[in-house]
């Protein structure tokens, strides 16, 4: 006993006891950091995101159907138990996703809509854009679904439908020595293909990646005098296959046309690296 007060200043705590640097507080500093670890950041959702959510799901689960108003923003306000802010954010949110239109004044509100084709293809355009999507991607995107837009629109196509593809497929003929015509009535044929194909989703896709297609179309060495003319032959033989309503032709006779297409425009992409 003597040795060990002599050594440490103090007696020996008794058994069982708490030794002064293993109380609580050293015990809180030596664990501190091994317990904050242990504890993720908490991420709350903005009451804004809640709001529209549950909104989104009442349009998208058929509680709100298109046409429908929604409560006018003052009863949203109280039913929410939210301020004005977080509302009106929300109703921005669910306007700019296409699921409501919302007009200004008195006399105006939030009425309930479903997003059109074209927002889909818009979302998908500018992802295209914006990062910088290569043309060797985008020309398998449509080889992989353009000849089965084929297939469905000699499935399905109207005669209506039908008259506007000849229609188109003649001017088509008469473009062949006005290049700037001939890449639009073009363009204007393939889309007229997909939305007779009766698919929204496919259609959506070919309508936003026909744009940068067409963009990329403008290298005089994609579009000569030989290749307008080739491509007017392939166009008559699709049309035939639409005609007759054969599936299987036209997805055969589309995929051999964009592949002709896609092996020269890749040729000429590897050219120019």
């Amino acid at each position: 006993m003597k040795d060990v007060r002599a050594a440490t200043g103090r007696l020996p705590a008794p058994r069982g006891a708490i030794a002064p640097d293993q109380g609580p507080q050293h015990q809180a500093k030596t664990t501190s950091g091994k317990a904050n670890a242990l504890i993720a950041p908490l991420i709350v959702p903005k009451a804004s995101d809640i709001l529209a959510a549950r909104l989104r799901n009442l349009i998208l689960n058929g509680g709100l159907i298109p046409g429908q108003s929604l409560p006018a923003e003052r009863n949203l306000v109280i039913e929410s138990g939210l301020s004005r802010a977080p509302v009106r954010e929300a109703l921005r949110v669910l306007e700019a996703e296409g699921l409501i239109v919302t007009r200004p004044g008195r006399s105006g509100g939030s009425v309930v809509t479903l997003p059109a084709r074209d927002s889909i293809a818009r979302s998908v355009e500018q992802f295209v854009r914006a990062h910088g999507v290569r043309l060797e991607s985008l020309l398998d995107c449509r080889l992989a679904v353009e000849p089965m837009l084929a297939k469905l629109a000699a499935e399905h196509r109207t005669a209506d439908e039908l008259a506007e593809l000849d229609r188109l497929h003649e001017a088509f003929i008469a473009s062949v020595t006005n290049v700037d015509t001939y890449r639009c009535v073009n363009l204007d044929w393939h889309l007229a293909v997909a939305r007779a194909s009766r698919n929204e989703p496919m259609t959506a896709l070919m309508e936003a990646i026909a744009t940068p297609i067409l963009d990329a179309a403008r290298d005089k060495h994609v579009t000569t005098p030989e290749i307008r003319r080739e491509a007017v032959k392939a166009h008559g033989s699709i049309m035939r296959a639409i005609r007759t309503q054969d599936a299987r032709a036209a997805f055969d006779r589309m995929s051999r046309h964009l592949g002709a297409y896609s092996d020269i425009a890749r040729t000429r992409a590897e050219a120019d690296v």
